[in-house]
């Protein structure tokens, strides 16, 4: 399909300048941000463009679209922003003091065994303060201790300065002084957290002024996608990569599907810091070429005027449907599904109406727990869409590999050294940063009396043989596919015949990221191989056989012919923790990102009663938003 004259008008702008792009749901703002790195890349001959996505999916597609018409990689950069701030942080991180192969404490968990070791070393009793019998005041004081987590986040992403956090958090006023302990077990540990990343690179950028022009002189262009979502590190991350005002930034976005406020998002980095720093051209589509008249309605009452219906749109259907409890609503979609499967064709759906034409989308993961069962009831297959975290071993041998590699990586690692000693059934040495910490626990194994658990042994030990540059892992997992199978014939014990087949998958899954991590260019070192598993680069294509079932928020991006939005209904959808105007605000902007994955057909559903979680039905009311999408 040919680009439309206003799409067209932003793609052929002057290379040089800044352009910003307010483009609603469906309107083709990816193909515009993609051909006009074409345009800049066939119109200039050396300069390069980096380009910025919110998801490594995201990134992947985009850089496929670009590559496809042969322009040269070494001229695109596309990542996610904190890929490129890791990058940064390899290549420069020394330069202000920071760690050789600092590692990404990625996982909440150990985030949090951090904490709790800054705070031993402060001479408070943790662990005594934990160990209440009472289940309601342990998960009391565990939440309390997740919200120092949560505002230490907090403190990163604002960028918060020790006057604006008392301010901030002033119930708390010991909180400065706890979040800088925290940093510094994370980096006595030579390691940083997932929002250390940006904080850093930022560092980098705006004390080391020259790494910027380096990376500057290559990449003279950036583009930012879902620019709505950016947070204020995020965004200060951008400014201190293009340098100055007079850079070429395209951002492009839209204020309406801004729905990361917990993150510290605001739509305000794109629609009023950006326009303040870079004075950008501003253009605007707003033509929704992607869902029919019904679907376009019921958006332009969440947000009126937000989108213009295009002639040529089908007119589609928006339906809403009240059932009387949770198993009535899901059994209705079940039977919906199934009607819409036999009817095969439509004129307003292209091609066959299979599953595979379909989502299910809730605001949160609990509101699907009646339909997986009754999907399950009618043998139809499903598959519940998640993010991009990575996935977290399960067996024994699995697990003991992902420590091994992280405290080989670095033996400062006492979170993942002291998680190792559990699983192998050995004392925590005295101190860490020994480089043959894997060695003395495998003696320690083998002295403690495992020493027929040949496998564990030769594990730890192939382990600490692997070179830190060029890894051979697909030899490593041929040594023991070999021995596992091996196992697994001589194994009597069911069950244990099982945990052997769960190491056999969680060893090809460990060999496909590496494959994967090569086949993207990602680097070729064991360091960089962990931190890209710790970033989701390497997770595998979620397969996409059957219904999908998906939040909201991992939805984002995407759209299919029909979408059920269910359990639409006050408390749920919006959210009850939802208080104030600005949160009902975006839980609006959820609600329109929602209704535009729709393509064609929209059901939405809600049911008028709900099992609490303590066993007693409660009364629910309707969403208000379905009467702002006119459907009462």
């Amino acid at each position: 399909m040919a680009l439309s004259e206003n799409q067209r008008e932003i793609v052929e702008q002057p290379v040089q300048g800044s352009i910003q792009v307010l483009a609603s749901a469906g309107s083709g703002k990816t193909r515009v941000l993609t051909e006009r790195i074409r345009f800049i890349l066939s119109n200039v001959k050396k300069d390069g463009v980096i380009a910025l996505t919110f998801t490594n999916k995201a990134a992947t597609e985009m850089k496929e679209r670009l590559t496809r018409g042969g322009y040269d990689e070494e001229r695109i950069w596309v990542g996610t922003i904190h890929s490129v701030a890791q990058r940064i942080l390899e290549q420069y991180g020394h330069t202000i003091g920071l760690p050789s192969n600092v590692q990404i404490f990625e996982r909440d968990k150990d985030r949090m065994e951090v904490f709790l070791e800054a705070l031993r070393a402060d001479g408070v009793d943790i662990d005594d303060y934990l160990a209440v019998d009472d289940p309601n005041e342990k998960k009391s004081r565990e939440r309390n201790l997740q919200n120092y987590m949560d505002g230490f986040s907090t403190i990163k992403r604002e960028m918060l300065s020790e006057e604006e956090v008392s301010e901030r958090f002033s119930a708390n006023a010991g909180i400065w002084r706890v979040y800088n302990d925290y940093q510094n077990a994370l980096l006595n540990s030579r390691g940083i957290d997932y929002d250390d990343i940006l904080c850093y690179a930022h560092r980098i950028l705006l004390t080391q002024t020259w790494i910027g022009d380096i990376y500057r002189a290559k990449y003279s262009h950036i583009c930012v996608d879902e620019a709505q979502d950016l947070n204020r590190i995020q965004y200060e991350f951008v400014k201190a990569l293009a340098g100055n005002k007079d850079a070429n930034i395209m951002m492009v976005g839209d204020p309406d599907q801004m729905i990361y406020g917990f993150n510290g998002s605001s739509s305000r980095f794109l629609c009023e810091s950006f326009i303040a720093d870079f004075t950008p051209k501003v253009f605007r589509l707003t033509e929704n070429y992607r869902s029919s008249k019904a679907v376009v309605r019921a958006a332009n009452g969440l947000r009126p005027g937000a989108q213009k219906e295009t002639e040529f749109a089908l007119e589609g259907t928006v339906e809403l449907a009240a059932f009387s409890s949770e198993e009535e609503e899901a059994n209705w979609i079940v039977s919906s599904v199934l009607n819409l499967t036999e009817l095969k064709t439509h004129q307003e759906i292209e091609g066959t109406i299979s599953v595979e034409n379909m989502v299910v989308i809730a605001r949160n993961r609990f509101v699907f727990a009646k339909l997986e069962n009754a999907l399950g009831e009618q043998n139809i297959e499903y598959n519940v869409k998640i993010g991009e975290r990575e996935k977290l071993p399960v067996s024994l041998f699995g697990q003991i590999l992902d420590s091994a590699i992280r405290v080989k990586l670095n033996p400062n690692d006492w979170v993942d050294g002291k998680k190792l000693c559990q699983l192998l059934g050995i004392s925590a040495p005295s101190s860490w940063g020994n480089d043959d910490l894997l060695s003395q626990f495998r003696n320690d194994y083998m002295d403690a009396g495992r020493g027929n658990d040949n496998l564990i042994g030769d594990l730890l030990s192939e382990v600490e043989t692997l070179h830190f540059e060029n890894p051979n892992i697909l030899k490593f997992e041929k040594v023991f596919e070999k021995k596992l199978r091996e196992l697994v014939v001589a194994e009597p014990s069911e069950e244990k015949r099982l945990e052997i087949d769960r190491s056999l998958v969680e060893l090809k899954e460990f060999s496909d990221r590496w494959t994967r991590f090569r086949r993207l260019g990602l680097g070729n070192t064991l360091s960089a191989f962990r931190n890209a598993t710790a970033l989701g680069k390497l997770n595998p294509d979620a397969s996409d056989a059957g219904l999908t079932l998906s939040t909201v928020h991992t939805m984002k991006g995407l759209e299919k012919d029909i979408v059920f939005l269910m359990g639409f209904c006050e408390g749920t959808f919006p959210d009850y923790r939802a208080n104030t105007d600005a949160k009902i605000n975006e839980e609006r902007n959820t609600a329109f990102v929602a209704v535009t994955r729709a393509r064609r057909w929209l059901f939405v559903s809600y049911p008028q009663s709900r099992m609490m979680p303590w066993g007693s039905p409660r009364s629910q009311q309707p969403s208000r938003f379905i009467s702002e999408m006119g459907l009462t």
